[in-house]
């Protein structure tokens, strides 16, 4: 029995793809146990000003998808942020969102949502080490100072 050249490419790709795993710096989750990382604002800062710290610390490395000076929030774009043998993994994707607590802003709340393709189902979960560097870049910029 020989397949078409489209069905066997397709078998090919499902068995390459059968061995594959999310990055090992991917960590599991449940909407439950949301992992967040919560940063201190210096005192002194305006709200205009953190905003702009929060979102250009953000847009050195991810594209900015929402943000909204009023309620202190901003949400990166879900991007592909594994390449394997140089290209995009697409089963892989992460983001950002961050929203300053509070009337007075005093407490900025960084979450990062992760979701890795399993079958036709995302596994949820978030990346460990790219939430743990964001939140360090987050408290130089915007951080009490020691």
């Amino acid at each position: 029995m020989r397949l078409p050249l489209p069905a066997l490419l397709l078998v090919l790709a499902s068995c390459a793809s059968a061995g594959a795993r999310p990055p090992e710096t991917f960590v599991r989750s449940n909407a439950e146990s949301r992992t967040t990382r919560v940063i201190d604002v210096r005192e002194g800062m305006t709200k205009a000003t953190a905003m702009r710290a929060l979102t250009d610390a953000l847009a050195t490395r991810y594209t900015v998808e929402v943000a909204d000076p009023r309620a202190g929030f901003a949400m990166t774009a879900w991007e592909a942020s594994l390449v394997r043998d140089g290209v995009p993994d697409l089963r892989y994707r992460t983001r950002f969102i961050a929203q300053f607590m509070g009337d007075d802003w005093k407490t900025l709340q960084l979450r990062h949502e992760a979701n890795w393709a399993h079958g036709e189902e995302w596994d949820v979960g978030y990346d460990a080490v790219k939430l743990d560097s964001v939140a360090n870049e987050l408290r130089t910029r915007l951080g009490k100072k020691p």
